[in-house]
């Protein structure tokens, strides 16, 4: 497997050991997600799914921001607790993307449960010399960037041209270009209660040391994949990658992936240019599937213009996927039930999970492995109506586009067409010499009894198929 590495900037073949352990940056939580959130979620619950895939044990680790200068403006605006709104946004969270399909994460650490780890964490920093106190009463804590020498790597930036950027104004710091471990209370922290006691005063912790410290807690150092949005690799990850080397004095992370930006006419998704759309809005016209489908149709690591029209080709080739499995499935569901058609020596004229497993070892290509489900889903459509093979056979088949589909995260819920009991074979064989003979009001009436057991009767060139009502 070959996968792009932020730090090296390069392309490099993943070495992996049976276990692999995987921490991606979850979301601030003081609103509702949207489509931005739901693509990096997406993407990496598809590396994840696919390294199981491929036999590997994943320990999967996604964090939630509970407290940050948004979340306390929301409270103080709302006059509620930053606990009541980061839970609030947490509970919608996890309406979106179970929606989405999204497996659950082993841990969904929160900054809010681990203010000790963090502390201890800003305490050794400071016996290192890579941070200091400034403040009288409730002090800050700033990380001292130019005492880590490898700071930019990541991200690309040159650490002058940080002045370049906006920063945080305190004149009390060592370099303008220093960030915050930890913050002095100030009063909307104390009318949100989002403040903690600390050796500095009361308090909270900076954005980036959260990370640092939930990552290492829970994977170890280093540890293998570490992901988020594009957005994040400066100050975010930069600041965290400085972090951690200065506390255990090695490499913290061994891969470094980012994926891109959805965009809305060319233009970045944000809240200053007024363009987001939110996930559960999404919800209400599209199945979760079709825009994961969505979601997966560019490469991670390009642009993905969000439109309706997108969306809806999404649906049509997401249906096209759904339809060729409910096809092969009726069919087999047939064959059960009528016990008929031999073993033929049935091959598929190419080896698509060679072809797909091709796809995703260049560096998670998921457009391409789409492609090939696609081709795939034509030569099921083709050997189905062309009446050949047993159902054992077709079985075969139907297994490994499934078992493909969802290394994709598609048709997890997926309701199998049912092989009928005797007494239902027996209607559908009436039904039929019913039809021949002519005598449409019967087969109607048991049409009928059909609809009523959930299912719709469909006539085809090979007999008569069922499926389970939309």
């Amino acid at each position: 497997m070959i996968v792009y590495n932020t730090l090296t900037k390069s392309f490099e073949k993943l070495r992996l050991n049976r276990t692999v352990r995987i921490y991606v940056c979850g979301i601030t939580a003081y609103d509702f997600c949207h489509v931005g959130h739901a693509r990096s979620v997406v993407f990496f619950d598809v590396v994840r799914r696919y390294l199981e895939y491929k036999g590997h044990e994943v320990v999967y680790v996604q964090n939630f921001t509970d407290v940050d200068d948004k979340i306390v403006r929301r409270a103080v605006k709302e006059k509620k607790s930053q606990r009541e709104i980061a839970d609030k946004f947490i509970e919608e969270y996890f309406k979106d993307m179970d929606a989405l399909n999204v497996k659950r994460a082993n841990y969904y650490p929160k900054v809010t449960d681990h203010i000790t780890d963090i502390i201890n964490a800003v305490k050794i920093l400071i016996y290192k010399g890579y941070a200091y106190e400034v403040g009288e009463e409730n002090k800050d804590v700033y990380f001292h960037i130019p005492k880590f020498k490898e700071y930019g790597k990541l991200s690309g930036i040159d650490p002058e041209e940080l002045k370049y950027h906006r920063i945080e104004p305190d004149p009390r710091k060592k370099d303008a270009r220093d960030f915050a471990l930890w913050k002095a209370a100030k009063d909307d922290d104390i009318k949100a209660k989002a403040y903690f006691t600390s050796p500095w005063g009361i308090g909270r912790p900076g954005w980036h040391i959260e990370c640092t410290v939930m990552a290492t807690k829970y994977l170890g150092v280093p540890f293998d994949i570490h992901g988020g949005g594009k957005d994040l690799i400066f100050p975010h990850h930069e600041n965290e990658r400085a972090q951690t080397y200065a506390l255990f004095d090695t490499e913290p992370v061994r891969y470094w992936m980012h994926n891109d930006f959805i965009t809305i006419n060319g233009e970045k998704m944000s809240k200053s240019l007024g363009n987001i759309i939110r996930i559960k809005d999404v919800l209400k016209k599209y199945n979760g599937e079709i825009i994961r489908y969505f979601l997966l149709s560019a490469h991670y690591r390009s642009p993905l213009n969000y439109s309706e029209k997108a969306l809806d080709l999404a649906k049509k080739s997401y249906l096209s996927l759904k339809n060729s499995l409910e096809l092969i499935d009726m069919e087999i569901a047939a064959l059960r039930t009528f016990s008929n058609r031999q073993a033929s020596g049935l091959l598929l004229s190419r080896s698509y999970v060679d072809e797909f497993e091709r796809a995703m070892d260049n560096d998670f290509n998921t457009p391409q492995a789409l492609a090939v489900l696609h081709e795939f889903s034509r030569e099921i459509n083709r050997i189905v109506n062309s009446g050949i093979g047993s159902w054992e056979e077709l079985e075969s088949i139907r297994n490994n586009f499934l078992r493909l589909c969802r290394v994709l995260g598609f048709f997890e819920k997926y309701k199998r067409v049912p092989v009928l009991k005797s007494e239902d074979a027996r209607l559908i064989l009436e039904r039929e010499d019913a039809r021949k003979e002519r005598n449409f009001e019967k087969a109607d009436l048991i049409r009928e009894k059909f609809k009523e057991k959930g299912l719709i009767l469909i006539d085809t060139p090979r007999g008569t198929r069922w499926m389970f009502k939309f």
